[in-house]
């Protein structure tokens, strides 16, 4: 077979029962130059290939139910697609039996439908209905007595930080998913990974304590690098977290997670909630992360958008949180300290700085409803002004929000709410980026939603 990449020499051998509807044939990869399969990379620059490939097939389709069947396996499975990983991702062992049944509405799957990666072994059912009253449905789950074979079974090429991680002790992992597509705020979502007696005895890679002393940061702007700086009291712009007003600590809270200090890194009403929004819209318009995977995106993981880094970013803080590496105040103290505040603007010190030209200690309500604004959007904050460089009517119904949030969770006294909404001291500098001098009007707003606050 030829591809972009150059030749390689294939063996293909197997049976054909056209009668019974059963087919079963393998591949060998002959030759020692590993190439990607040919066609399959005309798809958006997917690549894939392996050692050795069987594939057994069997259909009935002498039914009105027709039941088909597929199993196969595949030895040394090289992909490489950006939405996976960067890398090219190597499966040393991988192989799935899936029995579906098509009907004229619904596909679904029957018993046993299943897919294995190296030792780990993972059994799940779905059914796809369509029409008025279509759904999705979902369970899956895994049984790891040896809790070592789930991250054994993580490919070379992904999930760099559990390069050498090893534990003790079981896992056991359940999903239970069902969308109504007639109505997705219905919703059934329910997702738990169980220890048994798990403990760890390497973390490898990791370095998932880092963060309880001073560390060097790199910002990202995608996988650009933007600054690396430290996060500790050695960095004068570095503000502990008893250094912070109350007010923007609460504001954050309030946007960002409101439960982040009692929950252990997941919401999960917040993931149906964003699953649910981003069905009816059509598109991705609301996550679900909490400050926890916020933060450990930003110091452990790259920016990339893959399956690899979401995945990877949950196991992560899932071991942070049930293992307390890392306190729930000093990983908001870090969070605060290296998030980005607007262009360039990383961490509240500056962000105080820039914009009001005060400590973060002396920062107002009405400053600190404004700072947490911009976490979603830190680059388009000049959203929050009208073309006059006055604050936006969305501006003042977002501190109204907020702040009434703020007195029902009983965070401030219902006196310390401004309704006038009174306007705020900029710096210079940053009333030269909103108001550029000698320019009448300032630069065209990215129009950005209304922003969504999940309790």
């Amino acid at each position: 077979m030829n591809s972009k990449e150059g030749k390689s020499d294939w063996q293909i051998v197997g049976t054909a029962n056209a009668s019974e509807g059963e087919y079963d044939f393998s591949m060998v990869r002959k030759s020692s130059n590993v190439v990607a399969l040919p066609f399959v990379d005309l798809y958006d620059g997917f690549k894939f290939c392996f050692d050795k490939a069987n594939i057994k097939l069997k259909a009935d389709i002498s039914e009105n139910n027709v039941p088909f069947s597929v199993i196969f396996s595949m030895d040394n499975f090289l992909v490489n697609h950006w939405r996976i990983s960067p890398e090219n991702v190597v499966i040393p062992a991988m192989a799935a039996q899936f029995n579906l049944n098509f009907s004229e509405d619904s596909v679904y799957t029957a018993s046993p439908t299943f897919f294995s990666v190296n030792k780990l072994l993972v059994n799940f059912q779905t059914t796809y209905a369509r029409g008025k009253k279509g759904y999705l449905t979902l369970n899956a789950g895994f049984d790891a007595p040896q809790a070592q074979s789930l991250f054994d079974a993580l490919p070379s090429g992904m999930f760099s930080s559990f390069v050498g991680f090893k534990a003790n002790g079981g896992l056991a992992y359940s999903l239970r998913f069902h969308l109504p597509f007639d109505k997705p705020d219905l919703l059934d979502f329910d997702s738990k990974l169980t220890p048994s007696k798990f403990s760890v005895t390497s973390w490898g890679n990791g370095g998932f304590t880092k963060m309880n002393t001073s560390f060097s940061f790199t910002a990202m702007d995608g996988s650009r690098p933007v600054r690396s700086f430290l996060v500790g009291p050695e960095n004068p712009s570095f503000v502990p977290l008893a250094g912070i007003s109350p007010y923007l600590q609460n504001c954050v809270l309030t946007s960002e997670d409101p439960s982040f200090f009692n929950h252990g890194g997941f919401v999960e009403e917040a993931f149906k909630q964003s699953i649910a929004t981003n069905f009816k819209k059509g598109r991705f318009v609301r996550g679900g992360s909490t400050i926890s995977m916020q933060l450990v995106k930003n110091v452990f993981l790259s920016r990339n958008k893959t399956i690899a880094r979401k995945l990877e970013e949950v196991l992560i803080v899932w071991l942070i949180e049930r293992n307390r590496l890392v306190s729930k105040e000093r990983m908001f103290e870090v969070y605060l300290n290296i998030i980005e505040w607007g262009p360039n603007v990383f961490g509240i010190g500056e962000a105080s700085n820039y914009y009001f030209e005060k400590p973060a200690s002396a920062l107002n309500l009405q400053e600190s409803c404004f700072l947490s604004s911009i976490i979603p959007h830190p680059k388009y904050y000049k959203s929050a002004f009208d073309s006059t460089g006055a604050f936006s009517n969305s501006m003042k119904n977002y501190y109204k929000m907020i702040a009434n949030r703020l007195v029902t969770r009983e965070k401030i006294a219902a006196a310390e709410v401004d309704t006038n909404f009174l306007p705020m001291h900029f710096s210079q500098a940053c009333k030269n980026y909103l108001m550029p001098p000698d320019t009448l009007v300032i630069d065209s707003l990215e129009v950005i939603e209304p922003l969504e606050i999940v309790e």
